[in-house]
């Protein structure tokens, strides 16, 4: 019967694995939007220069995506109606946007990024196994390929 339940249970864990991602992937973006404006280089605060700008501006956009279909999920569970597809997408889109986001907040903070007094160092350390427990990533395109060519 444990079988059975744990595989009940599986889009709740990965919607469980999506949220904590978004929420790693937000912070991490609040840290460095931080960094950013108080960190000066060449005379300047870094987020006076355009590609910084633009950096955070694409990474916002993408997690206030993110945000909406996580919520969408959440409406869903919450009325027993979120399928292992759905979840599956959940758990892989966020967990690799995860990676996606914090690499770039890392390197908004060049080397400092890498100093373990900085969160987005730890953040990056531990983001790496999101696309892998609760089922790899590539497990998860599986799932939703096979949901979306089923006849």
């Amino acid at each position: 019967m444990g079988f059975i339940y744990l595989m009940q249970e599986l889009p709740q864990e990965r919607l469980g694995i999506a949220i904590g991602g978004l929420a790693m992937a937000e912070s991490a973006l609040e840290h460095t939007i931080n960094y950013v404006k108080e960190r000066k280089a060449f005379g300047k605060p870094v987020a006076a220069f355009q590609n910084t700008q633009f950096k955070i501006a694409e990474m916002h956009t993408k997690l206030e995506v993110a945000r909406a279909y996580v919520d969408r999920c959440l409406e869903l569970h919450l009325k027993k109606e979120l399928d292992i597809p759905t979840a599956a997408a959940a758990k892989y889109y966020i967990t690799d946007l995860q990676c996606e986001v914090i690499d770039e907040c890392v390197q908004l903070h060049g080397g400092y990024g890498y100093m373990w007094e900085y969160p987005v160092a730890r953040m990056f350390a531990d983001s790496r196994v999101q696309r892998i427990y609760g089922g790899t990533n590539e497990i998860m395109k599986t799932i939703i390929a096979k949901a979306v060519l089923a006849d």
